[in-house]
């Protein structure tokens, strides 16, 4: 499950890097998560947030950003979050693709879940200033 969703990243970005942008529909307003730890590995980071996410209420998320080669400039990313609404509890799993470019950290990931929609979100982050920007789009 991992590998597909994966690849249907990575054919998102192809057909968008090849002048042909896709036009997704926003599934709510851009959102802050505020990082409430970060822990630094050799192989990877991992990124814990949380913050009110419109449709989806509280949430609280972790990113595992594996790096690619020496320069840990880019790598795979995935992980999972949570949100609740009152007496709702939705889950979803992701995973993508991380890069940093100009000093900010920007993450692409497809995210699966448990009400059965699917989103691809976009995040950016400068990690001097401790929070993810979240764009959140529609897939599924």
């Amino acid at each position: 499950m991992k590998n597909i969703i994966v690849g249907l990243v990575s054919i998102l970005l192809s057909i968008s890097a090849f002048g042909n942008p896709l036009a997704l529909e926003k599934r709510q307003a851009d959102t802050a998560m505020d990082i409430t730890s970060l822990i630094l590995g050799d192989d990877e980071s991992v990124i814990s947030a949380e913050g009110d996410m419109g449709e989806y209420g509280r949430v609280y998320a972790t990113y595992r950003l594996r790096y690619d080669g020496e320069g840990r400039r880019s790598g795979t990313v995935y992980g999972s979050g949570r949100g609740a609404t009152g007496d709702e509890i939705v889950a979803g799993n992701f995973s993508g693709r991380w890069e940093v470019v100009d000093g900010t950290v920007t993450m692409r990931n497809v995210v699966a879940i448990s009400d059965g929609t699917m989103n691809l979100d976009i995040i950016t982050f400068r990690p001097a200033d401790r929070e993810l920007m979240v764009k959140v789009y529609v897939l599924k």
